[in-house]
């Protein structure tokens, strides 16, 4: 199946997703800050990247997608948020602002997150 990288300062979300999705046969790694990344991309080689949008800093994982796609990161990116819940601002993808194949808010039901897999790596 596909490797997948989680990058989340919520390391509960990332127990959860790691578990749902290697249960669905996928090999999970998870990185909980921004820095980590770069490395782990070049180390891992992953097949789909789940980005938070909020970490550190309220735009981390903006300006993280931003600076991988413009080095031409060719890996799909799904930007992950629970924002709206919070502020009642709603992100979407936005090539020139959000460069990425997918958004989804969270929290995400394990099978969307399933789903959402499965239809970017098909």
């Amino acid at each position: 199946m596909a490797k997948i990288l989680m990058i989340d300062d919520d390391r509960d979300f990332l127990e959860a997703g790691k578990q749902i999705l290697e249960a669905q046969g996928h090999a999970v790694v998870a990185a909980s800050t921004p820095g980590d990344v770069e490395e782990k991309i070049k180390a891992e080689t992953p097949d789909l990247i789940f980005l938070d949008i909020m970490m550190q800093q309220p735009d981390d994982g903006i300006a993280l997608a931003q600076k991988l796609f413009k080095a031409g990161l060719k890996t799909p990116v799904v930007m992950l948020s629970g924002m709206s819940n919070v502020t009642g601002y709603s992100y979407d993808k936005n090539d020139d602002v959000l460069p990425c194949e997918e958004f989804l808010q969270k929290p995400i039901d394990p099978e969307v997150l399933i789903q959402t897999v499965e239809k970017i790596l098909s």
